[in-house]
């Protein structure tokens, strides 16, 4: 799908999980109508609807947990079916039988809820083959939204969860550089950590939604660094907020301070760049390892010098400013590191691809 028609898609209502949702559902009536012709085609149409999610992972499990109550509904209906007539008493110790027996198991809620539909259902149909009917068909209902989910994807939906995490990295290092509040108010750079915060989520939850489908077997290792990176700046990002709480406990001559905006930029500096190097093709000009040395020693330094002219009141209110800024330089430099390792895995990997073509004489395929 093209991705301004997408676009202009959504503005009619029209989104990705709708079109997911009616084309599974129109194949899975199509596919039992052509196998079994007219016996209870709304199963398999039903089962689409029902476990069709924003990514394979979710509608997979889903479509289990609906086949497991199935299953477990349609044999204690006909284990009960076999004793007892349609009525209120055969219904209440079907329910107390699957449901019981689902809870002492542990299955999951939705299983559970699925188990007492079908065992009423069951019951009631018992002369009909209704189990049979209702598992195939559920089965078939369930593959075709599954393999819906993998086909239909958002246009360059890679491209998209990316630049929504390095825009989000860039709004967080703004938000940690105004937060000595010499920039902006602190209204406004709280609205910019919520943002960024946002995209983040935003981001990570688009990378599900990638995982198991023709896309992610095309960059899935760049997914995986990419989910990643995501996990390392939200961690950042709840080190920032942490580091907003305590600037608003600070006197207002320390949390204005051109020392505590130094010292903040530079930090602030590193997540840009961290998310510069590791989310976009732009080739950076500064060192990484560079950028954080300079960062701890300003922090070093400025406390070191604060020591000696500070209350220890003060000085206990600093010291937990300094703490979570230097947990944000140890998270970009651990972040950093899994990068910095993964490199020499991709061409070690294809430098023993070219030896194994080259041994099979295939050497002009390089």
């Amino acid at each position: 799908m093209n991705e301004g028609l997408q676009d202009r898609l959504e503005k009619f209502g029209l989104s990705l999980y709708m079109i997911r949702v009616t084309l599974a559902a129109s194949l899975s009536w199509l596919a039992v109508h052509t196998l079994y012709g007219d016996s209870y085609l709304y199963f398999a149409p039903l089962a689409a609807i029902l476990i069709t999610q924003g990514s394979v992972k979710a509608s997979l499990e889903k479509g289990v947990y609906r086949l497991t109550g199935i299953v477990l509904g349609g044999i204690v209906s006909l284990i009960v079916g076999s004793f007892f007539d349609v009525g209120a008493l055969s219904i209440l110790l079907m329910l107390l039988i699957g449901i019981g027996v689902a809870t002492a198991c542990r299955i999951n809620i939705q299983a559970i809820s699925q188990v007492g539909v079908t065992s009423v259902l069951a019951l009631t149909f018992y002369q009909d083959h209704y189990i049979e009917w209702r598992v195939a068909e559920t089965l078939i209902g369930v593959a075709i939204a599954l393999i819906i989910n993998m086909i239909i994807v958002p246009p360059k939906g890679f491209v998209k969860v990316k630049g929504l995490a390095l825009d989000g990295s860039l709004l967080l290092a703004d938000a940690l550089s105004d937060q000595s509040g010499c920039r902006r108010g602190a209204d406004q750079a709280s609205d910019i950590l919520t943002r960024s915060a946002a995209l983040l989520s935003r981001s990570e939850l688009l990378q599900k939604e990638l995982h198991f489908t023709l896309t992610h077997y095309q960059c899935r290792s760049e997914l995986r660094e990419l989910s990643q990176a995501t996990a390392h700046l939200k961690k950042i990002h709840s080190y920032v907020k942490e580091i907003r709480a305590e600037i608003t406990r600070l006197p207002a001559h320390y949390a204005a301070a051109d020392w505590m905006a130094e010292i903040m930029t530079a930090t602030a500096d590193c997540i840009a760049l961290y998310g510069t190097k590791t989310l976009s093709d732009a080739e950076c000009q500064r060192s990484l390892p560079e950028l954080l040395r300079r960062a701890r020693d300003l922090q070093l330094a400025w406390f070191s010098e604060l020591q000696g002219q500070c209350s220890l009141t003060s000085i206990r209110d600093l010291g937990a400013v300094f703490s979570h800024l230097n947990r944000v330089l140890e998270e970009i430099e651990q972040a950093d590191y899994v990068v910095m390792s993964a490199a020499p895995q991709k061409v070690k990997a294809e430098a023993s691809r070219a030896m194994r073509l080259i041994q099979k004489g295939l050497s002009q395929k390089l």
